[in-house]
């Protein structure tokens, strides 16, 4: 007879992110990196479903620049509109796993939510672990899991990069534009210098 243990429930993050492309991104990265919850015909699977809405606005884009891509108060786009973006993930949990006990799945979920609350932020979390003998429900509103988020490098004393930070494009010095594009398409000494710098580092040609 096989032992079969069972997650279900949802989890509710906020990954880090400039625009809604990149936080999808960012997730998307953090979820395929993450510990399995292991069963022996299958794992347990997550869904990502964003929010409805938005919960930040700017009047420029990610560049910081006024374009005609932004969307206006009225529906479609226009030169005075807002770049919207949601924050909120629900990322819902399923798994039926075959040959493993209670405290197999357990362990393994743990350790899978652990590792997601050091990247994201966890904000809600309403989950539960079953087998046959026993069950247990994780239960929580911005408490221990959402502590356990590691500050952007940016936001922390020590200047420690958090793990997603490699996700994210450089900004030039002083700018919002990225390094490279900046670089691109505009004269800015500093900048120019810094990248050709790094193209050295990383053995690119440069076009000095």
């Amino acid at each position: 007879m096989s032992h079969w243990t069972y997650v279900r429930g949802s989890v509710v993050v906020s990954p880090m992110g400039r625009t809604q492309p990149e936080k999808r991104y960012i997730l998307d990265t953090i979820l395929d990196h993450l510990p399995r919850v292991t069963g022996s015909e299958g794992d347990m699977d997550v869904y990502v479903i964003q929010k409805n809405g938005h919960d930040s606005s700017c009047s420029c884009d990610e560049f910081g620049m006024h374009t005609n891509n932004l969307e206006s108060t009225y529906g479609g786009k226009s030169n005075r509109g807002w770049l919207n973006v949601q924050s909120q993930y629900i990322l819902v949990v399923d798994g039926a796993l075959r040959d493993r006990t209670f405290e197999e799945t357990k362990r393994e979920f743990i350790k899978w939510i652990c590792r997601l609350a050091k990247r994201v932020t966890v904000e809600n979390v309403l989950v539960s672990v079953e087998a046959y003998e026993k069950s247990m429900l994780i239960r929580e509103h911005m408490g221990e899991f959402w502590k356990m988020f590691e500050e952007p490098s940016w936001a922390n004393k020590d200047h420690e990069p958090t793990w997603c930070e490699y996700l994210m494009w450089d900004r030039g010095k002083g700018m919002d534009m990225p390094m490279m594009l900046a670089y691109k398409y505009y004269a800015d000494d500093e900048n120019d210098a810094e990248v050709e710098r790094r193209m050295i580092y990383e053995d690119f040609p440069t076009r000095g």
